[in-house]
């Protein structure tokens, strides 16, 4: 068992490092003598430094008596605030800057690992550049030659000195930094001495940027100006203002030289100084551990470890969130005897990676960390689930653990024991990716119910991106598409009412059309016609004898009162039976009325329940205050008023059908009997009088009325609709476009409140260079369906030719499915309906002769037009195919970049080995870029076998998992770290030497390099 305490094991973490901290012995020029007071004001100054200023560097020009005394006092108890002092040594370069007139030396300072002993410093480095040190210019004539020392550099500072007239010399500093600043060594010397086997791997070279940007870019001094910045790991600068660092950085970095700027304290004055240059001034902030192989960490990963600022946008997003970051996770048991599980391990707030190998416990830590972070997705646990740990053999094992996670807020953590489960009245407070979930909604066949799972899981990440206040109360990406396109999809159902009712105009308009043929009319109205001439000629023929007869004979009075009567009988007769067309006509048009304006009184009806529906919501949201919202007015009284007379109409109207039946049968009786008596007294005259009256009304039969088909009227009218017919079905034709495009544009509504709640995620994803470059894009469109083809299905295959082939094929006639483009086709579908064997040339026909006896012109029609075979298609596309067409491990990776980059959220974040199915050069150009992103928002968990992802991924921490003796153990720490790298070599790489033997392989190959 490694036992961990509060603070090890936590891999990096943002600490201030000032590596520029002189001691009093360069001080010495602001505040005198190298005495003990200076130097117990030093240390106690050094103590005073915030708590995340915890690594400093002391600098002491050539010597190291001063760090000997740091570290002394450390011994001592004192400095304890400090995690970290590293010897530095100053020295002057034979490098000039400045002009002629005034020359500006060129720091160079080298940085030493602290393990190095100040004997070996002395002995090796020191000693080691002694004969190689030179006069600055102007002053080779001095005679020194002394071993340097601070002794020896006084006196030569004195003899410098001596040769300035008296008048100068209080231009001049002590004699130590006179001293000082007149030798020089060369950089070659330096480099030669720490590529010896004494500091290879063990020093780093920084020179200042000021006194570097002095020399002069010129054709004498670009290159060894070059050499001397590229020679070097970073550059140190004092900044009296921090925000002025990232544009240094990016101008030297266009330079193509070495851009890796400090700022440090460059410490001249004490704390209580005004000055910029003192004490506790320095912004540099490395997120890496305070050794020597974590500065040089820090350097490799410049970009990510390293920032100049008051504070890290990581440590300001940490303090202001500590409820969404892990401090640690206990996985314990009270009972003595149980130690299967026992650890306490501190959690890196950012990208920490678990590795291991196969089954030595690294599900099972990250089972425990999800099932304390309350995750829903405990069903799919690897290690805590009913076939593994808590299998019935384990349950009583399993109970004695518990496990909790301390959040940075250290509020009292919450006890889970193993064999709990999810706890719905507890929020969730991470996100987990078991791999098992990954793999089942990840390897679905396309087009089940598992392509939805998985976009399902997308859109609750997009969601993230909608602005609560644009959320209108919905929890759900679904139930908010609901509620945007709620408008729309009454729209749509309502228009398809409408569509129905156009379908059928047509459909009679067509029928009518087609089983009233001009000519078959014409002909009939054309014998009816000469029915009519024939029947009047025969009322002529019939009058002219009985005119002969008239004038012939004289009648008396009493007969001729007789004829009179019969004649005004007749009259009569003709007059009510006129009355009483005219009745029936009438009361069957107030029928229709009165049931007509009883259907109309019902959508009135169906309005007001819709508006006062709308006024209920209006009030949740509005309240009681103020007017309603919509007001709708039904004159009720005006309809019953209406009603009330027309049915009163109606009840009168039949009443006199009544009265004028019985009139009629009276006067008919009447007729009856005086007709018989003029027989009597004259049957060749009243025969003759039949006749003309038969004659009339065989004419008026003929005649008939627009309502009787066959009659002369009726005909006529016909061969009007007939002429008319073409114009009506145009109109139908058009009124069901019509109603089509209207469906569209509901359908484009919708597609607009879909693309409103996308844009969010979709601007971000067009932004976002990892998501960019994995190919996800986000498309919304309306889409034809593969139902398109069952329109076809309903036309008979033996009457349309390839009328059927052209009509599946209209997908792919299309540019798109704008209504320009679908308007166009569908038109001319409808046209080659109307055509035999649907071709346009074709003679016209039926339109419900084309289909088969199980299908109706009406059904096939709204099939066609009402476009439920065309939807609003919305979602992601991977490098421009449908998510539903990627492998297993494009859509893992996918969803692993939506939980990484994509998701808002900044609850932490649990992995499970994501890497799974992907090669590696995906992993490294798409996984690894996502984490960096994930880290730099949320603390990031990542179960991990690969390489690219724990060690190029450069987590933050590494925990190394493995049974030992039957117990779980975990020991972690920062990849700088020796064991630590060693256990990622081992796992990740096959030991060092399999490492060791693939470089070697691919450096002989220069083209690779």
């Amino acid at each position: 068992m490694v036992q961990l305490n509060a603070e090890s094991g936590r891999g990096t973490a943002w600490r201030i490092w000032d590596l520029h901290v002189h001691t009093p012995a360069s001080l010495v020029q602001h505040y005198g003598a190298d005495n003990d007071e200076t130097w117990e004001r030093f240390i106690s100054e050094l103590e005073k430094l915030p708590e995340e200023m915890s690594v400093i560097g002391i600098n002491d020009y050539w010597f190291l008596d001063g760090y000997e005394r740091v570290l002394k006092e450390r011994k001592k108890g004192r400095l304890q605030n400090l995690e970290a002092i590293f010897p530095v040594i100053e020295m002057r370069l034979d490098q000039f800057g400045g002009t002629d007139s005034k020359l500006s030396r060129v720091n160079l300072h080298v940085i030493f690992d602290p393990n190095l002993e100040v004997e070996v410093i002395s002995a090796q480095f020191i000693s080691a550049l002694q004969p190689k040190i030179s006069l600055a210019p102007g002053y080779a004539e001095v005679d020194w030659q002394g071993v340097i020392t601070k002794k020896s550099l006084c006196n030569l500072g004195r003899k410098i000195k001596d040769t300035v007239p008296l008048t100068e010399r209080e231009r001049y500093g002590s004699d130590l930094m006179e001293g000082f600043n007149n030798i020089n060594v060369r950089l070659d010397d330096v480099k030669e001495v720490l590529d010896g086997p004494y500091f290879r791997g063990k020093a780093l070279i920084g020179i200042g940027k000021t006194e570097w940007s002095d020399i002069k870019w010129n054709e004498q001094s670009i290159a060894s100006k070059k050499n001397v910045i590229n020679s070097s790991r970073l550059l140190f600068t004092a900044y009296p203002d921090a925000s002025r660092w990232s544009d240094d950085v990016e101008k030297l970095r266009a330079s193509n030289v070495t851009y890796k700027i400090l700022d440090c304290s460059d410490a001249h004055y004490f704390l209580d100084s005004d000055q910029p240059m003192r004490l506790g001034m320095c912004q540099t902030w490395m997120n890496t551990t305070p050794s020597f192989a974590g500065l040089t960490y820090a350097l490799e990963e410049f970009e990510r470890r390293v920032y100049v600022g008051l504070e890290p946008p990581a440590v300001e997003r940490i303090r202001k969130n500590r409820e969404r970051f892990i401090k640690r996770v206990r996985v314990r048991s009270e009972k003595k005897d149980c130690n299967l599980f026992d650890h306490d391990l501190p959690l890196n707030p950012g990208f920490v990676a678990v590795v291991g190998n196969k089954g030595q416990g690294k599900s099972a830590l990250l089972d425990c960390i999800a099932l304390g972070g309350n995750s829903s997705r405990n069903k799919e646990f690897a290690f805590l689930s009913a076939s593994r740990f808590l299998n019935k053999r384990n349950e009583k094992v399993a109970r004695d653990y518990t496990t909790e996670l301390v959040w940075a807020t250290n509020t009292t953590p919450r006890k889970v024991r193993l064999t709990d489960g999810h706890d719905g009245s507890v929020p969730v407070s991470v996100e987990y990716l078991p791999q098992m979930f990954v793999e089942r909604v990840c390897s679905i066949d396309p087009g089940t119910d598992g392509i939805d799972e998985f976009e399902r899981e997308l859109r609750t990440i997009l969601f993230t991106h909608i602005d609560k206040s644009e959320r209108a109360g919905e929890k759900t990406f679904e139930a908010l598409l609901a509620h945007k396109t709620q408008s729309s999809d009454d729209d749509v159902l309502r228009l398809r009412k409408e569509l129905s009712e156009a379908v059928r105009q047509y459909v009679a308009a067509t029928t009518f059309r087609f089983e009233n043929k001009a000519e078959e009319v014409q002909n009939r109205f054309k014998l009816k016609q000469e029915e009519v001439t024939e029947a009047e000629k025969k009322v002529g023929e019939a009058e002219e004898a009985l005119a002969e007869i008239d004038s012939g004979s004289k009648d008396d009075d009493e007969l001729a009162d007789r004829r009179k009567r019969s004649e005004e009988i007749e009259k009569e007769r003709s007059r009510l039976l006129e009355q009483r067309r005219v009745n029936e006509h009438k009361r069957a048009q107030m029928r229709r009325q009165l049931a007509d304006m009883e259907s109309l009184i019902h959508r009135a009806e169906a309005i007001r329940e819709d508006v006062d529906e709308i006024n209920r919501d209006v009030k949740a949201i509005l309240g009681d205050e103020g007017e309603t919202l919509v007001s709708l007015t039904i004159n009720e009284a005006r309809y019953i008023s209406w009603r009330s007379s027309t049915k009163e109409t109606v009840q009168n109207l039949e009443v006199r059908h009544q009265e004028l039946g019985d009139t009629i049968a009276e006067r008919e009786k009447d007729l009856l009997g005086i007709t018989g008596e003029l027989a009597a007294a004259d049957s060749a005259r009243e025969r003759a009088r039949q006749r003309v009256l038969q004659s009339k009304e065989h004419v008026t039969a003929l005649m008939g009325d627009e309502d009787e088909p066959e009659s002369y009227k009726g005909l006529k009218a016909l061969l009007c609709r007939i002429n008319d017919a073409p114009a009506r079905v145009d109109q139908a034709r058009e009124q069901i476009l019509r109603c089509s495009e209207r469906i569209y544009e509901a359908l484009n509504a919708r597609l607009r409140a879909v693309e409103s709640m996308y844009s969010p995620a979709a601007d971000f994803i067009a932004r976002s260079e990892v998501v960019k470059n994995a190919g996800l894009q986000f498309s919304a469109e309306l889409r034809m369906l593969p139902s398109w083809k069952d329109v076809s299905a309903g036309l008979d295959g033996r009457r349309n030719g390839d009328f059927i082939e052209w009509l599946r094929g209209l997908p792919q006639r299309i540019e798109d499915t704008s209504w320009e483009q679908l308007k166009k086709q569908l038109a001319e579908a409808l046209c080659r309906l109307e055509h035999e064997r649907g071709e346009l040339s074709g003679e016209l026909r039926n339109p419900g002769a084309a289909l088969r006896s199980s299908t109706t012109l009406e059904e096939f029609l709204n099939r066609m037009f009402d476009l439920a075979w065309l939807e609003v298609s919305f979602g992601l596309t991977g490098d421009g195919r449908p998510l539903s067409q990627l492998s297993p491990g494009q859509r893992g990776l996918v969803l692993a970049l939506f939980y990484l980059v994509v998701d808002q959220r900044t609850t932490p974040l649990l992995l499970d080995q994501p890497e799974e199915n992907l090669d590696n050069e995906t992993i490294a150009s798409k996984l690894v870029p996502a984490i960096h992103e994930a880290a730099g928002r949320r603390q990031t968990i990542v179960v991990t076998h690969n390489a690219n992802l724990a060690v190029v991924g450069d987590a933050d921490q590494i925990i190394h998992c493995q049974i030992r003796d039957g117990r779980f153990t975990v020991s972690s720490g920062s990849i700088a770290e020796l064991d630590v790298a060693r256990s990622a070599v081992n796992i990740l790489e096959g030991t060092k030497p399999a490492f060791d033997n693939r470089r070697h392989k691919y450096e002989a190959f220069p083209s690779l390099t």
